[in-house]
């Protein structure tokens, strides 16, 4: 992964970008916070866990930042407006509607710098499970104990 900042930068970042695959994804680099949400079915509603915000101490928020200790600081609940955190909560629940999401989901955004406005980057279909991933924080931060939570899944996928 590369970031640009300048047009001189480009072909160096393709160059690298094509010595590991034959097609690649070239993005927008859009400037602000970064955010994950977790979402689940429940009764065939849609419920949104606590937000989490994603800090890293590198420019961007790459491999390193995410697979090594210390690198990156999650907070759960994120320190957002209420406004923030319905508007995100909305966007959520659409994207795992349209999508056709089944279970636990997690969607990462970027709220835009100077701006209300909330940028979706990806959804993990299959996030991570362990005791410090960030579902069962996020759980944990909604009040609800993670075992309790995993069998509330498992009763929805039998229905």
């Amino acid at each position: 992964m590369s970031k640009v900042n300048n047009w001189n930068q480009l072909s160096e970042a393709l160059n690298k970008a094509f010595a590991e695959d034959n097609q690649i994804l070239i993005e927008e680099f859009i400037k602000g916070r970064e955010f994950t949400v977790g979402a689940y079915l429940e009764k065939g509603e849609i419920k949104v866990l606590p937000i989490t915000e994603i800090k890293s101490s590198k420019e961007f928020f790459d491999y390193e930042a995410k697979y090594t200790a210390g690198v990156t600081e999650e907070i759960t609940p994120a320190k957002i407006a209420e406004e923030q955190t319905l508007k995100v909560g909305d966007i959520v629940k659409v994207v795992y509607h349209k999508l056709n999401c089944n279970g636990v989901v997690r969607i990462d955004f970027i709220l835009q710098e100077n701006t209300n406005n909330f940028f979706f980057i990806e959804i993990n279909t299959v996030p991570g499970q362990s005791e410090n991933s960030i579902i069962p924080q996020q759980v944990r931060a909604a009040g609800m104990k993670v075992k309790d939570f995993y069998s509330l899944l498992i009763q929805e996928a039998l229905k």
